[in-house]
C-alpha cells in the first residue's frame, strides 16, 4: 500500500483544521451519495467567496470468493472553489447562509487501483485534474446542504497488466510492460450531502 497518499490526505486535513481554528470558523464534512462505498471530505470557507476542500475516496470492494473479479482503489484529492452568491451574516452565527448557490472550482486527485475481471486485470497509479460547476441548496431548514456538481478534466494513469490462471492463484504480470491511459472529457459528477459544523467561537466579519 502506498502510504504517502495517506500522508498527503492527513496533511490536507490538518491544513484545513489549522486554518479553521485560526479563523474560529467552520468545517463542512461531506460525502458524495452517487459513489457506492466510502468517500468523505471536508470543506473550509475562507470568506464569503472562496473555500478549499480535501477528500478521500476508498471504493475497496473485496475479491469475490472465486477470486475472479475485484475493484479496489484509493485516492485523495483537493480543490479550491469560488462562490458567486454572497453569504449573509457571520461565519458561525449563520451557517445555513454560507456556501450556497452557484460556484466553480478546480480540483486535483491522485491514487492507485486494482481492477480485475475474469482473472485478468490492471494495477496502477493515476492523477486527475480538472474544473467543475457546483450548485448548493439548503435542506432541513439549513442544517444540511445538498450539492450538485459536474466536471471535466484530464485523467492519466500508468498500469501493469496481469493474469490469474487459477482461482485464488498468483497474479502473473507482463514483464517490463506498462500501459499508459490518457483521457480528457467528462470526469466528475456528484450529489453530496454536507453538514456545516462550527468549531470555533466568535468569528471575525468575513470579507467579500
Amino acid at each position: 500500500m502506498q502510504f504517502y497518499k495517506i500522508w498527503i490526505l492527513v496533511a490536507l486535513l490538518n491544513l484545513c483544521a489549522g486554518a479553521a481554528k485560526a479563523q474560529k470558523t467552520t468545517l463542512w464534512p461531506r460525502t458524495n451519495l452517487l459513489l457506492p462505498l466510502l468517500n468523505v471530505g471536508v470543506e473550509l470557507p475562507l470568506n464569503n467567496r472562496w473555500s478549499v476542500a480535501a477528500d478521500v475516496y476508498y471504493p475497496w470492494i473485496p475479491r469475490a470468493s472465486n477470486h475472479k473479479n475485484c475493484f479496489q482503489a484509493f485516492g485523495v484529492g483537493a480543490e479550491g472553489r469560488y462562490w458567486f452568491g454572497r453569504s449573509h451574516g457571520r461565519g458561525i452565527e449563520n451557517l445555513s447562509q454560507r456556501l450556497l448557490g452557484h460556484s466553480v472550482g478546480a480540483f486535483v486527485m491522485s491514487g492507485y487501483y486494482d481492477w480485475e475481471r475474469n482473472y485478468s486485470g490492471y494495477q496502477g497509479d493515476f492523477v486527475v485534474g480538472g474544473i467543475d460547476y457546483l450548485y448548493a441548496i439548503p435542506i432541513f431548514r439549513g442544517k444540511m446542504h445538498l450539492e450538485f456538481s459536474v466536471g471535466v478534466g484530464y485523467f492519466h494513469s500508468k498500469a501493469t497488466h496481469y493474469d490469474v490462471f487459477e482461482s485464488g492463484g498468483k497474479g502473473y504480470r507482463e514483464k517490463d510492460f506498462r500501459r499508459i491511459f490518457n483521457y480528457f472529457g467528462p470526469l466528475k459528477a456528484g450529489v453530496a450531502l454536507v453538514v456545516p459544523l462550527a468549531i470555533g467561537g466568535r468569528n471575525k466579519q468575513s470579507e467579500p
